[in-house]
């Protein structure tokens, strides 16, 4: 069996990538529980975006409180 490093090569990238979008901004840590149903289902879509949880959430609360009056 073949050992491949591109998974950890890219778990290196998007972090990085992470780590460059908070030194870009001020930014501050939020903490929330969240059903574990609605985390799996981040972690899928952040997979199938190539993106980060992170980035999912700040997307989401950007588009609530644009809307909001």
């Amino acid at each position: 069996m073949t050992m491949h490093s591109k998974p950890e090569r890219r778990q290196e990238e998007r972090t990085a990538a992470f780590v460059d979008q908070a030194a870009a901004v001020d930014t501050a840590q939020l903490h929330c529980l969240i059903p574990a149903d609605l985390h799996q289902r981040l972690r899928v879509v952040a997979a199938q975006e190539r993106t980060n949880i992170t980035t999912l959430v700040i997307a989401a609360l950007e588009g609530y409180l644009e809307a909001w009056p």
